[in-house]
């Protein structure tokens, strides 16, 4: 699948299954999303892998961070949501969460710097996509919990961007199942040619 036709195909997938992109397809996911573009070229991104142990592992800590997150609010936890943090991560057989990790640079702001690790992670969606995987980007409370973000060995200053959920989608190979014919979305109200005043 060429660039174009993974642009306009790629498209979010709620729930995927086995297989996930593994070997050479995982190593050229990550290769794309480090070759987003990067001013400075200071690479302020950490990709951060989820699979099979590691998910359900890393939704305890999903589901502590919920429990702390009502405690800090007052509110009495729902055993669904805390339920629901602890297994969402099973809605895909690889998940890769994206971080953007601050580097100190006078010249490149934070700004900056977080935009290049949302680069990153779009690269990783369309090289999924091209390769025929289904993928989603999500976020949620969890991307922005500091207890989350020290689980994955960030830092209070350095943020998630996304968890990227990649596998199959059920009703087989996304390019397969869904074809490439997604269509151009349309620009009406979206574009303006500026003029001098």
């Amino acid at each position: 699948m060429d660039a174009l036709d993974a642009i306009f195909a790629r498209r979010s997938v709620g729930r995927l299954t086995e297989p996930a992109p593994a070997g050479a397809e995982l190593q050229t996911i990550l290769e794309a999303g480090a070759a987003a573009p990067d001013h400075g070229e200071l690479r302020p991104w950490r990709f951060v892998l989820l699979a099979t142990e590691a998910k359900v592992a890393f939704g305890q800590v999903l589901a502590r961070a919920y429990l702390a997150r009502a405690a800090a609010g007052g509110e009495a936890p729902h055993p669904a949501k805390e339920e629901k943090e602890r297994t969402k991560l099973g809605r895909a057989p690889l998940v890769v969460v994206v971080a953007a990790v601050r580097r100190p640079d006078e010249a490149i702001p934070w700004e900056e710097q977080r935009l290049a690790a949302g680069a990153a992670a779009q690269n990783m969606l369309l090289a999924a996509t091209a390769l025929g995987y289904g993928s989603m980007w999500r976020t949620g409370d969890p991307a922005y919990d500091p207890s989350v973000k020290a689980a994955l060995g960030l830092r209070e200053e350095d943020a998630v961007i996304g968890f990227l959920y990649i596998g199959t989608p059920h009703e087989g190979r996304a390019g397969e199942a869904r074809g490439t014919e997604r269509g151009r979305p349309a620009l009406e109200g979206l574009v303006e040619e500026w003029m001098p005043p």
